[in-house]
């Protein structure tokens, strides 16, 4: 009668599985470092993006001048959308977002300057650097436009950036004077995407 071996793993074999498995794990860590720093950045502009638009939804719907701020002097993300002059049927705060509910990572800074349309390419390469021009906002009218935006009043753009990564995906936030918001990647070309910024 033929004995048979019980087949198993040897310590060597162990081993080298152990090996390969730590090898793909520090070879895929700094890939997801960066897919992390990635999606909190698109979850800040996201956010941005949101308020812009619930601002603007609210003017039209309550028929009032309804501002977004940003509250967050260092440019963490933090805002609130609330109406100009506060009575019964328009709130001094309709929502607002407090810097704790999201990543810390993510920076804000902004800029007043008139977008020219069309935007030049390459005129978002640079990005604003964090907490620059903060405490900011805008103001929609009751038409749902943005008259101040352009003019040095108020914001037309925020870059979303993350200062402790700079390699993380930077965003850019928009706001035309006829109260149109928009999200789009500078990394991104315009002609070949259209997530792209110019």
């Amino acid at each position: 009668m033929l004995m048979r071996r019980q087949a198993g793993l040897g310590l060597i074999e162990l081993m080298i599985g152990i090996s390969i498995v730590a090898i793909l794990m520090a070879a895929g860590t700094p890939s997801f470092i960066r897919w992390m720093q990635d999606a909190q950045n698109r979850a800040a502009a996201e956010s941005v993006l949101n308020g812009l638009q619930l601002a603007r939804m609210e003017s039209l719907r309550r028929n009032a001048q309804v501002n977004f701020k940003l509250t967050d002097q260092d440019g963490k993300v933090a805002w609130s959308v609330g109406c100009k002059v506060p009575n019964a049927d328009c709130p001094a705060i309709i929502q607002s977002r407090l810097p704790r509910e999201g990543g810390e990572a993510p920076r804000l800074g902004v800029n007043k300057d008139a977008l020219v349309q069309p935007v030049a390419p390459g005129h978002f390469g640079a990005a604003i650097a964090p907490g620059t021009g903060l405490l900011a906002g805008v103001t929609f009218n009751y038409l749902g436009q943005a008259p101040g935006a352009g003019n040095g009043n108020d914001v037309t753009r925020i870059d979303v950036t993350n200062p402790d990564a700079a390699q993380a995906r930077r965003y850019v936030i928009t706001i035309s004077s006829g109260g149109q918001v928009r999200m789009c990647d500078p990394a991104l070309a315009l002609a070949a995407n259209p997530q792209g910024c110019s």
